[in-house]
């Protein structure tokens, strides 16, 4: 069995493919990439922000990708209950959990939990934030630079720097430069990273 990451899937939320630069049909090309990575016997931590608009589609959508799904609820995912998105399909349901040594959110954490043992916070909620979707609310995550996450041990989970496919967990925390999880890259910046 592998674990994965994936956040911000945003199903049916037309907007998102406006506000972050998504393909029209981001939602079959999610789930497609979804089932050629994943196995039916392999886990999925998604960290938020699942499904926009009619949550009746929930479970049918939950239903047609492959492995077991815990959900760390986002700030769209809090109209309803942990229990009722279990009720819906996935295995598990929480606002934020240590696992393997991480602080696993949405919207990235202030803070490590203390006593914890957790190194690094992965999140998700801010997108491709390096090109071009910052909404203000983001800036208390960002260096003033806008061009780095707030802390250090920040590691952002996006899917528009992930192929639009879950990652497996540990090339994620091994590698977070190829997925842009702590700053933007270009030319300019990468002189000083």
């Amino acid at each position: 069995m592998k674990v994965y990451l994936i956040s911000d899937t945003h199903f049916n939320h037309d907007m998102i493919a406006t506000y972050c630069h998504r393909p029209e049909n981001f939602t079959e090309i999610l789930m497609k990439r979804w089932n050629e990575t994943v196995t039916p016997s392999d886990l999925v931590i998604h960290l938020g922000d699942f499904l926009i608009g009619n949550k009746q589609r929930a479970s049918e959508i939950l239903k047609n990708l492959h492995g077991q799904k815990v959900l760390v609820r986002g700030n769209h995912d809090e109209s309803h209950s942990n229990t009722w998105w279990i009720s819906q399909g996935f295995a598990f349901s929480c606002d934020a959990m240590e696992f393997r040594g991480c602080w696993l959110t949405h919207r990235p954490s202030c803070m490590l939990p203390p006593g914890s043992g957790c190194r690094v916070n992965i999140h998700g909620h801010l997108h491709n934030v390096w090109h071009g979707f910052a909404p203000s609310e983001f800036k208390p995550y960002l260096m003033s630079d806008s061009a780095r996450l707030k802390h250090p041990w920040h590691r952002l989970f996006a899917v528009e720097y992930t192929d639009y496919r879950p990652v497996e967990f540990n090339k994620f925390l091994d590698h977070p430069d190829r997925y842009q999880s702590r700053y933007r890259v270009d030319k300019e910046l990468k002189r000083d990273i």
